[in-house]
């Protein structure tokens, strides 16, 4: 059976949750203990960030190359591939309402708290929706400020998740195969993603497509006949809408070659990029379509092979896909000022990538060791390349013991920069950012590193005032350089954190601290408008992958589209830059 990626993660923290209710009340049958839970909590994590099928991966034989997914775990997969459910599954969850595991869905709510709200006589998420906006969970004892974090959730997160929109890197990835499979057709001269895509929109509705063809029919049979087309729900001359087996619709506009940049043009801009077009191109005497642009006045519609030549007639260089919000780009486009974009290939180095080094962390371990991770990184042309696990558990661990594990991690970084001369590994930390803006690593510790990489990793909803204060805090240390995923967001499952962001940014830019753009699936954050506010007030930024598996660095390139989605350039991106320029900045022996 076809489950996606998302289904398989939601079940995987199903069973997480089981675990966690009966371990909690000492329930005997299927009582897990906390590798189990943290077991199944990271596969799902893994999974619904994965760019690949997980199913399609089962039939190809290559289960075993998910990371964190362990051999028992692989059982279970095959399983529900095979049949449909696991058995095993079915028992750890059973004796637990079903209404526990459908409250799992609301942002914000874990297991005990599910829990607790169906002892309460919450039955379905509409009802606790209904009982929050009556008060009457208020009025069963329920904790007045979790009611009102609750209610924030339902007007401000839930609606982005009904909408059904799905992770950029999930929908780039989906693209690439339907684009790798087409493109080889002799029918098909040239095939594009459009819409939200093609600007790189962190999170993607239905995928469309645009096709230039000569034989538009064989085009649309391909199509119909493509690998994972469940349903043909539409099918026409010159377009085409598919279902595919992962739940994905998708669309397809085919048109002669010689008005396809028009076709890109109109299909690609925003509505209000479009709108703001269509109101030059009217003071010019044009009319625009996805067919080509027409003079008015004469009836005769100019061939638009390329996107250059389309917006050439409006006397316009030709903004970047990336940039079509209509947030200034027509204006520096008629200006022949648009900005030099950071590109991919600009990187020169990732600085934020968890290894497996026993660090005995407050969070997840990444899968592989470091100099797998040096391979991954030299083999993608970077200098210098950032092992920034999560700190010492301060919960299990002393403050001495805390600094003798940095300890031990660092002489590691210097044998391995002594092996290896065409790339440098920095020695960094993820430290936690308490609610306090304290740290629970010393300054002992912390000055063992190249620099602090900060993240907040707890009491994300604290009132703007607080929340900006403890960050404040946070950046004032000196060995502090970096704040990763700065908004705390997660896409389509936790709202960003309230921020005064305009004192954040001028703090930063005085005291040489930077920004990061972190480019893991789920969270894409700082984002891009936020980043172009930072820019604009002199704030360097940096674009890391926030990896947990050495492959995972690929993913460099959703951080650069956000980047580019905020007119940032190479000069802004600090690991963009050469070693020489890099290290100096961070003040870092060379």
């Amino acid at each position: 059976m076809v489950f996606t990626n998302g289904q398989i993660a939601r079940k995987l923290r199903e069973v997480a949750a089981a675990y966690t209710i009966k371990k909690a009340h000492s329930i005997s049958s299927g009582q897990g203990n906390i590798f189990q839970i943290r077991a199944y909590e990271t596969a799902a994590d893994v999974i619904e960030c994965s760019t690949s099928e997980i199913h399609d991966l089962w039939e190809e034989g290559r289960l075993d190359q998910i990371p964190g997914v362990g051999e028992s775990l692989r059982d279970h997969l095959e399983e529900l591939f095979k049949t449909g459910k696991v058995d095993h599954w079915e028992e750890v969850k059973k004796g637990i309402p079903k209404v526990i595991f459908e409250l799992l869905d609301v942002p914000g709510i874990g297991p005990k708290t599910a829990l607790k709200l169906s002892k309460l006589g919450v039955r379905s998420v509409n009802d606790l929706e209904n009982q929050l906006k009556s008060k009457a969970l208020i009025k069963k004892g329920f904790s007045e400020k979790l009611a009102q974090r609750m209610e924030d959730v339902f007007r401000k997160t839930l609606p982005q998740i009904k909408s059904g929109r799905i992770l950029l890197p999930y929908a780039f990835t989906q693209a690439e195969k339907i684009i790798n499979y087409l493109k080889d057709q002799s029918a098909v001269e040239r095939i594009d993603v459009l819409g939200s895509l093609r600007r790189m929109v962190v999170t993607v509705g239905d995928l469309d497509f645009a096709v230039a063809s000569r034989e538009p029919s064989k085009v649309v049979e391909k199509i119909v006949s493509m690998p994972g087309v469940s349903r043909v729900v539409d099918k026409g001359e010159t377009k085409v809408t598919v279902n595919l087996s992962s739940g994905l619709q998708v669309d397809f506009v085919i048109l002669k070659p010689h008005s396809y940049g028009s076709l890109l043009q109109y299909f690609t801009g925003s509505k209000m990029h479009n709108i703001h077009l269509r109101t030059i191109a009217e003071k010019m005497g044009l009319s625009l379509s996805e067919y080509g642009v027409k003079n008015v006045k004469t009836g005769r519609v100019h061939p638009t092979p390329t996107e250059e030549e389309f917006y050439k007639l409006l006397k316009m260089d030709v903004p970047p896909p990336e940039l079509r919000e209509d947030r200034g780009e027509i204006e520096a486009a008629l200006g022949h000022q648009l900005p030099h974009l950071v590109e991919l290939k600009d990187m020169k180095g990732d600085l934020h990538v968890h290894s497996n080094f026993p660090l005995e962390p407050s969070h997840d371990l990444g899968a592989d060791d470091v100099r797998k991770i040096i391979e991954v990184a030299a083999d993608l042309g970077y200098e210098y390349i950032g092992i920034s696990d999560h700190q010492p558990s301060a919960a299990n661990h002393s403050p001495k013991q805390v600094v003798e594990l940095i300890e031990k991690r660092s002489r590691l970084i210097d044998q391995i920069n002594y092996s290896y001369k065409n790339i440098r590994v920095l020695n960094l930390l993820e430290v936690d950012i308490l609610p306090d803006g304290s740290f629970s690593v010393p300054d002992e510790g912390l000055k063992l590193l190249d620099f602090a990489v900060l993240g907040v990793h707890s009491a994300h909803h604290q009132p703007k005032a607080q929340m900006t204060k403890r960050l404040l805090k946070a950046l004032a240390n000196p060995y502090v350089k970096v704040l990763a995923h700065p908004t705390n967001r997660l896409l389509n499952e936790r709202e960003a954190s309230e921020v005064d962001w305009p004192e954040i940014f001028k703090f930063a830019a005085a005291g040489g601290k930077a920004l990061e753009i972190n480019a893991y699936p789920n969270r894409l954050d700082l984002p891009d408008d936020l980043a172009r506010e930072a820019k604009s007030l002199g704030v360097k930024l940096v674009i890391s992958t926030d990896s947990h598996e050495a492959l995972a660095l690929k993913n460099m390139f959703f951080g650069v589209s956000v980047a580019r989605r905020g007119w940032l350039t190479k000069d802004d991106i600090i690991n963009s830059w050469e070693w020489t320029r890099f290290a100096k900045w961070f003040n870092i022996r060379t």
